[in-house]
C-alpha cells in the first residue's frame, strides 16, 4: 500500500504540466541547437572541399558522380553522427534531472558507451585507415576506375589496370593477367602512368 502511494506521488511530482513543458522545451532546443551546429560544419566542410571537386573535370561522367557524391557524403555522415550521439547523451541528462522516475544514469552509460567504441575501434582501426587514405586518394584525383597505375606499397609495387576502388582498397590487374589486392592504408606513392580518359583519346584517334 504505501509503496502504491508513494508511486503516486513520485507521478505526480514528475508529471506536472510545468514540468513537461520544461523538458519538451530543452529537448526541442537542444535538437535545434545540435541540428544547427551538423548545417554550420557541413558548410565549412563544402567549402573546404569546393576545390578538389572539380580536380576530376576531365574524367569519366559515372566516376565523376560517384567520386564527388563520397567526397561530399562522407564528412557530413561523420559530422551528423556525432551531433546526435551529442544530442541524445544532451537529452538523457536532461531526463535523468528533470523527471527523476525515469532517470537514465548518464555516467554509466557513458562508460559503456565507450567501451563499446573502443572495443569496436580497436577491432575497426584498420577500416578506418583504409577510408582515410581513400578519401584522401580520392580527393586528390590519383587513382580511378580504367587507369593505368603503379601503387608503391608497404608489400612492393605493382603496375596495371585499375579495374575496382573501395574504401578497403584498390584492386589491379597486371600484364600477365594477376589480380593484386592493395589496401588503402598501405598505399604510399602512385604514378600514374595513362588516365582511362587519355587511352579512349588515342583510340578514337
Amino acid at each position: 500500500m504505501n509503496s502504491s502511494l508513494n508511486l503516486l506521488e513520485q507521478l505526480k511530482s514528475n508529471f506536472t504540466l510545468m514540468n513537461l513543458i520544461l523538458v519538451a522545451v530543452r529537448v526541442i532546443f537542444i535538437a535545434v541547437l545540435f541540428e544547427g551546429l551538423a548545417w554550420w560544419l557541413t558548410r565549412r566542410i563544402d567549402g573546404m572541399i569546393s576545390p578538389l571537386i572539380t580536380l576530376d573535370s576531365q574524367r569519366e561522367h559515372n566516376w565523376r558522380i560517384r567520386r564527388r557524391t563520397f567526397l561530399r557524403q562522407t564528412p557530413k555522415t561523420v559530422i551528423r553522427t556525432l551531433c546526435y550521439v551529442g544530442a541524445m547523451i544532451a537529452v538523457l541528462s536532461i531526463f535523468e534531472t528533470s523527471i527523476s522516475l525515469f532517470s537514465v544514469p548518464i555516467l554509466p552509460v557513458s562508460i559503456v558507451v565507450g567501451a563499446l567504441i573502443l572495443i569496436f575501434g580497436v577491432g575497426a582501426i584498420s577500416m578506418v585507415q583504409d577510408a582515410v587514405q581513400f578519401y584522401s586518394l580520392l580527393a586528390d584525383d590519383a587513382i580511378a576506375l580504367g587507369d593505368i597505375v603503379e601503387i608503391d606499397s608497404q608489400r612492393g609495387t605493382v603496375q596495371g589496370l585499375v579495374e575496382r576502388v573501395s574504401p578497403r582498397g584498390a584492386y589491379l590487374r597486371d600484364s600477365t593477367g594477376r589480380f593484386h589486392y592493395i589496401a588503402a592504408r598501405e598505399i604510399r606513392h602512385v604514378v600514374v602512368h595513362r588516365r582511362r580518359e587519355e587511352a579512349a583519346r588515342e583510340t578514337e584517334e
